[in-house]
């Protein structure tokens, strides 16, 4: 006897009505349990490719009275999601009071993708559990769809904790449950936490409510860090996985999305933004500038999806030296990860340095023995790492490498000979900015996190060679000197019509390239009648136009005239400048929002716009006259300020004209009373 499936499966393809499935033309696969059974259910044809017009098949695992469904996905590769959607998908019903779903059942978790981008794990509530597996039928792509195991077991051996069904732990003996928060709970909230540091803890776990489950409807959750004197808070979150609203270009700003995870430099909302997180990311890592920090959690009441999953760690004030260095035991040398080795020279001899921002905000770096000529055979690693929302900005003074491939003013390949490569963290990884070589200036450059690193490796020298000089900066504008600065936002910037009618604002780092993975927010906040004219004498953000979106990997410029949503009437920019970007792009009212955003991949030199505030009336002019100041603007109708402590609403994102509906309500009013009469 196979002890795999003691219970009975049933296969059936039939049409059901329309109110015991989702689809009324849905196949049907039935497990059903007769004691403790378990087996594996696939996708069709697995492990072949799946038919790509599987409208709906239904898995139905019914398990007997006191059992709960446990399922374990082994394999897993359906098609990836497209603009934040997942158009072959598996959805998981499991809080079910019957082995049924209809049109108006609400499934827990919807999963797409690849084995990596899932939990693998999934328990029913009660004694039923349903998946829905359906294709959309578009041509393209060979995925093999998925492999599972499926248990019926003793409910008594489980447990829920916080909504959440998990397995009772057998051996408790100096165990902890794999997600449980290291912090304290306040009495009577969902999910805030404090977090403080002794001389006993000084690392621990947090985590979205109902982790690794889909965290619940309308949550809001403050987790507190507080570290001693002298120490900071370094966060790590490993994966973060929060539904991220829809747009019509496929993704857009952190700011506009119900569900996110925001991260301040200090004690409450009140204090510097320097992380805002949507959608997926993996192996971030943030350090306060001081003892505290805080993070919010919040949550719309639809699309629930993973959450996010965290380690804390309260470090000294200044960071040891990188832990991948080590001194040479036979001559004095540091190794590099490369397992090459420097001979210290001579005193003056400087290589594998480490700069902290808590020591100096700016200084500069060299070769070895600049200006002189430097050794042959070595490779220098400058590490930058800043706390914050810094960043690291590098500019080169001066550069002067040996280059015998030909002319070293406009240098060709770098591969094999003397050069300098920066790099930054991206996903926890590095990620490779540039490799400059010859005598040819690199551009000015700045990292997307607080961390920068600079090698210099040199293959053979030339006593004719005077090696390279730089600048570096830690800087937390964004190197954007034009506008207010907002702390609302990791890099947000007002301009006022009261203080400047019309002046210049620029991506960041300009005119050197703009980091990755970053996004800022430029926000106009005119008078009356008046209305922002932006025009772009210089354009080049990578991407392709003129839709520039998510799926050909464009970086962009895009423009609202609302607060929390995106405008879809305005067109988004990308790509090199045209006659078509020289001309004006004109706000509807007063207020006017301009969005940067730049991916992981590409970079480019970014842009220089030019703004004019136009039309105020005589009679606006004089009301600001007498009560012109930035707080009043911000209260004024039209004004578009979104308030620090409020999260975005769900929006259409075509924004909604009050006093047209109110209009147009009462003609229709007018029209009914009439007809009527």
């Amino acid at each position: 006897m196979r002890n795999w499936l003691d219970g009975v499966l049933v296969y059936m393809m039939y049409l059901v009505s329309l109110g015991n499935t989702i689809n009324p033309a849905c196949e049907c696969v039935i497990y059903q349990s007769y004691g403790g059974s378990s087996g594996r259910f696939t996708s069709p044809n697995f492990p072949q490719v799946y038919p790509r017009k599987t409208t709906c098949i239904l898995y139905t695992f019914i398990g007997d009275v006191g059992e709960i469904v446990e399922l374990t996905f082994l394999q897993f590769d359906l098609k990836l999601p497209s603009h934040n959607r997942c158009g072959d998908f598996v959805r998981v019903f499991q809080n079910l009071d019957r082995p049924e779903v209809n049109e108006y059942s609400k499934h827990d978790v919807e999963l797409c993708g690849n084995i990596s981008m899932i939990d693998k794990n999934f328990y029913s509530k009660s004694r039923s559990l349903v998946l829905e597996f359906h294709a959309d039928g578009l041509p393209g792509g060979n995925y093999s769809g998925f492999q599972g195991l499926f248990h019926f077991r003793d409910k008594p051996s489980f447990r829920e904790t916080d909504g959440v069904i998990r397995p009772r732990r057998v051996d408790v003996v100096n165990s902890r449950d794999e997600y449980t928060i290291s912090g304290t709970r306040v009495p009577g909230t969902q999910c805030t936490y404090y977090f403080t540091s002794n001389n006993y803890n000084k690392t621990g776990r947090f985590f979205s409510p109902k982790y690794p489950q889909p965290y619940p409807a309308s949550a809001t959750c403050q987790y507190h860090f507080e570290a001693l004197p002298g120490e900071r808070v370094q966060l790590f979150f490993q994966n973060i996985q929060l539904h991220h609203q829809d747009t019509s270009y496929g993704w857009g700003s952190c700011r506009d999305s119900p569900d996110a995870v925001v991260v301040y430099d200090g004690r409450d909302n009140k204090s510097n933004v320097i992380g805002q997180y949507c959608d997926i990311h993996n192996q971030v890592e943030l350090v306060s500038s001081g003892r505290y920090l805080f993070i919010e959690f919040y949550s719309d009441d639809r699309h629930a999806k993973k959450g996010f999953s965290a380690t804390y760690k309260f470090i000294s004030y200044l960071h040891p030296p990188d832990k991948n260095y080590h001194q040479d035991p036979q001559n004095g040398s540091r190794g590099t990860p490369w397992g090459s080795k420097i001979t210290t020279l001579s005193p003056e001899f400087h290589c594998n340095e480490n700069y902290n921002s808590a020591k100096r905000k700016n200084g500069t770096i060299s070769s070895p023995f600049y200006p002189r000529s430097y050794p042959s055979d070595v490779t220098c690693r400058y590490t930058f790492q800043g706390v914050g929302r810094e960043r690291v900005q590098i500019r080169f003074t001066h550069m002067d490498l040996y280059y015998p491939g030909g002319d070293a003013t406009n240098p060709g390949d770098c591969e094999g000979t003397d050069s300098i490569s920066v790099h930054v963290i991206i996903s926890g990884k590095p990620a490779n900015l540039g490799t400059y070589c010859g005598k040819k200036l690199p551009p000015m450059l700045m990292s997307n996190e607080p961390k920068l690193i600079v090698e210099f490796r040199s293959v053979q020298s030339s006593t004719y060679v005077t090696g390279f000089q730089a600048d570096y900066s830690f800087v937390t504008n964004f190197g954007i000197n034009e506008g207010k600065q907002d702390n609302r936002g990791v890099c947000m910037f007002n301009f006022f019509s009261t203080k400047q009618s019309q002046g210049t604002f620029s991506s960041p780092n300009y005119p050197g390239l703009y980091p990755r993975n970053t996004e800022c927010h430029y926000l106009f906040y005119g008078r009356g009648k008046e209305r922002v004219h932006i025009t772009f004498p210089k354009f080049q953000v990578d991407g392709i136009s003129p839709k520039c979106e998510e799926g050909t990997e464009s970086d962009y410029v895009s423009f609202s005239n609302f607060a929390e949503t995106e405008d879809r009437k305005m067109h988004r920019l990308c790509g090199v400048i045209t006659e078509e970007k020289r001309r004006h792009i004109e706000s509807d009212g007063p207020f006017f929002r301009v969005i940067f955003k730049s991916n992981d991949v590409y970079d480019a030199e970014g842009f220089q716009a030019f703004f004019k505030f136009r039309g105020m009336s005589e009679e606006k002019e004089t009301l600001y006259q007498k009560h012109g100041t930035d707080e009043h603007i911000h209260g004024l109708e039209g004004s578009g300020a979104k308030p620090r402590s409020t999260r975005p609403t769900t929006s259409n994102g075509t924004g909604t004209n009050y006093p047209f509906v109110l209009l147009l309500f009462t003609a229709i009013f007018t029209h009914i009373l009439m007809t009527s009469t």
